[in-house]
């Protein structure tokens, strides 16, 4: 009773400071005679909590001022968590530069980055202090526009120190919600450098970096992939299938990944099981074909709205289902992804601002906030929808990808069979289950048989055994059955030959 007393006696205290701060922000916003009044404005509204409502003043002073003071540096630090660094995007350059703030110049060099332009996006980067509260996001879009440069060694610098930035944050921080954003953002630059090690043939260390990231994890149903392709890369195919199977496991539901049917099919083709393979295709088509169709409706019907697809995730699961199950579940896996929480956690913020200030008597001040956060909110719907459409229009254009990938497999088989039969040949043996003698691990890997287990005890640890089935034995033809009975034949004449002329011998 006593910790529901207290926790409502905050919440009174925490909206009567809100209160008061918006009462002087109002003053401050009536008097002619105040001096650097947006500026003044822009602490009062933050101090209150409205922090989309104070953007407009804010973009005011940064545009007007010749010089930002250190506490306004603050107040730009507190709307970037809030609102995100796309608030400042439309101020003209030469306004970010003028007033060396490490916040302006990050935001200046995540605009170039959006725009492409890697190498002006690092020179604003570099003018960063290396203390700055930003660095992990920082040292994350440097080793990106590295990457993308085709700077690798340097990219993977940036990402090695984004990591190390980002576990200190995790560190140093109380606040469950700012661990929660800096662990993932430790795993995001972690992933890079497993990729890059990818990339230059690394594959041992790459898979270091891979098995870093936790099981509970948000990233980790999506490493899973990756660390596939890593294991393909080495020849392993058995280990490649055993990662990939584990995408079946009911709870993993939501992650469906048509590349892994891709990369399924090629490790079965690489070990020549090729029934195998073209079942994996047919089994592709089936399944994705009906699923890209209704996906493709949904976008053509609705590709010119700036909020349908926004306010698709907010129906409920059973009408997302009524309108195809895998509607639904690709919803579920947008809803999962770190754009999307970071932007709808910003959009709900504005929401309860906008509902607080919708509350109020409305002077010319109120109605002016009420029609700012609306507008914050809409560009906010905009962005989200934005984002949902375009994976949406990704995931249906690698589907139709894949699908002529497939094909192509598909092709390549028909045309291995057709080899066999004009050499007459055949492959040595018919898929089996599988033997233990054929799993390939490493010194550091336990390994269990499963024998009775729960298959899902060691998730995303396993292997197959399958043999390959890579050797070729010579065939018997018609022409060879024809020519070996001919040869009987004549062993036969030659044998009665002989026995007559033995019977002959004996009669003499």
């Amino acid at each position: 009773m006593n910790k529901i007393i207290i926790k409502i006696l905050l919440t009174f205290i925490i909206c009567a400071n809100g209160f008061a701060s918006l009462e002087k922000a109002r003053q401050l916003y009536n008097d002619p005679n105040v001096e650097r009044k947006n500026e003044k404005i822009t602490y009062e509204l933050i101090m209150g909590d409205y922090y989309f409502s104070a953007i407009w003043f804010a973009t005011k002073h940064i545009v007007n001022a010749q010089k930002i003071q250190p506490e306004f540096e603050k107040a730009l630090k507190a709307l970037i968590i809030k609102a995100g660094p796309e608030i400042f995007f439309d101020i003209p350059t030469e306004a970010l530069v003028r007033h060396d703030s490490p916040t302006l110049y990050f935001v200046l060099g995540l605009r170039y980055f959006h725009e492409k332009n890697y190498a002006e996006a690092i020179k604003y980067l570099d003018k960063i202090p290396d203390n700055n509260y930003l660095q992990p996001e920082i040292r994350l879009t440097k080793g990106a526009a590295y990457s993308l440069l085709g700077n690798s060694d340097a990219g993977y610098s940036e990402y090695k120190k984004c990591y190390t930035h980002a576990e200190n944050a995790v560190s140093a921080s109380s606040n469950d919600k700012i661990k929660r954003y800096y662990a993932i953002l430790k795993e995001t630059c972690l992933i890079h450098v497993a990729r890059l090690k990818f990339t230059s043939k690394e594959y041992d260390k790459s898979m270091e970096a891979y098995d870093e990231i936790d099981k509970t994890s948000y990233k980790w149903p999506y490493v899973l992939l990756e660390k596939a392709w890593v294991k393909y890369k080495q020849n392993d195919y058995n280990r490649t299938l055993g990662l990939l199977v584990t995408y079946k496991y009911p709870l993993l539901e939501s992650y469906f990944m048509p590349e892994s049917e891709l990369l399924t099919a090629l490790s079965y083709h690489k070990l020549c099981l090729w029934e195998d393979a073209l079942s994996v295709i047919d089994q592709y088509y089936n399944i994705y074909k009906p699923r890209s169709e209704a996906l493709a409706s949904v976008l053509t019907k609705n590709k010119t709205s700036d909020n349908y697809f926004f306010y698709l995730t907010h129906e409920s699961t059973q009408m997302l289902e009524a309108r195809h199950p895998f509607i639904r579940s690709l919803i579920t896996q947008i809803k999962k992804t770190v754009k999307y929480n970071v932007e709808y956690g910003s959009y709900k913020i504005a929401m309860k601002e906008a509902t607080l200030l919708k509350k109020m008597n409305r002077d010319d001040f109120i109605r002016f906030l009420i029609e700012e956060t609306d507008t914050q909110i809409n560009l906010k719907i905009k962005a989200l929808n934005w984002y949902i459409k375009e994976y949406m229009y990704e995931f249906i254009n690698k589907i139709n990808d894949l699908s002529f990938q497939l094909f192509k497999i598909r092709i390549d088989i028909m045309s291995k069979k057709r080899d066999l039969i004009y050499k007459g040949t055949k492959l040595i043996a018919d898929r089996g289950r599988g033997d233990l003698q054929h799993v390939k691990r490493t010194v550091d890997e336990q390994f269990w048989e499963f024998t009775g287990e729960f298959w899902a005890d060691e998730l995303g640890d396993y292997s197959f055994g399958l043999k390959s089935n890579c050797e070729e034995v010579k065939q018997r033809t018609f022409e060879d059955v024809k020519k070996e009975i001919q040869e009987e034949e004549k062993g036969q004449m030659k044998n009665e030959k002989e026995s007559e002329s033995a019977k002959g011998a004996k009669n003499d």
